[in-house]
């Protein structure tokens, strides 16, 4: 699956302030070590670099986010509703807590991130890659997919709800303690070794002998 990177300036514009407001629109800019955030009317953020910033439970609903790189972030507890990203990555970013609802996700990459006891509600996956990130506990519901994939991530007791798992391979995964319906997994490509944690799901018991 080929994930189309943000299309990021050769010059930014350096915000220097350590404590930063985003207005309705931004765009160009680079923001290292800040403390970012969201004004009520802030809608658009467009080529946008954001370094080590924290956010600390920011609201993100409505937003709509193009060419947009969070590296070594915090955003633990943030929400992001009803918002649109396109094109965004996030790298080595704590995101514990973090709640995504109704979002549209479209050239994603989540890299190295904390993404413990997070929740994906009604979200649109479209070539959207999660790759050695910590996913323990997050809880995805009433989701849909379009190319997705789950790369070495750690996904203990994991639960999926009403989300069709349908084509993608989880068997460089952990995924002790799996929740999930086994209409969901259909179509899914599990280890030899996850199979001994899945086929109970489908009343298989598995023995040694």
């Amino acid at each position: 699956m080929k994930i189309i990177e943000p299309k990021l300036k050769t010059a930014f514009q350096f915000a220097e302030d350590k404590s930063f407001t985003l207005l309705q629109s931004s765009y160009d800019l680079y923001f290292n070590k800040a403390k970012i955030h969201m004004d009520e009317e802030t809608s658009q953020i467009d080529t946008v670099y954001f370094n080590q910033c924290t956010f600390e439970s920011v609201d993100f609903t409505k937003l709509h986010a193009l060419d947009v790189v969070f590296k070594g972030c915090d955003l633990s507890n943030c929400t992001f509703n009803d918002a649109s990203l396109n094109r965004v990555q996030f790298i080595d970013c704590r995101m514990m807590g973090a709640t995504f609802t109704d979002l549209k996700l479209k050239h994603i990459q989540f890299s190295n991130c904390q993404l413990k006891m997070s929740q994906f509600l009604n979200c649109k996956f479209d070539h959207v890659r999660f790759n050695e990130n910590q996913m323990a506990e997050t809880y995805i519901s009433f989701c849909s997919q379009k190319s997705m994939e789950l790369v070495r991530c750690s996904l203990e007791s994991l639960e999926v709800v009403e989300t069709s798992l349908n084509n993608i391979d989880l068997s460089t995964n952990e995924i002790e303690q799996l929740i999930i319906q086994p209409s969901d997994l259909k179509g899914a490509t599990v280890s030899e070794y996850q199979a001994y944690d899945i086929l109970p799901l489908f009343g298989v018991s598995v023995t040694s002998n």
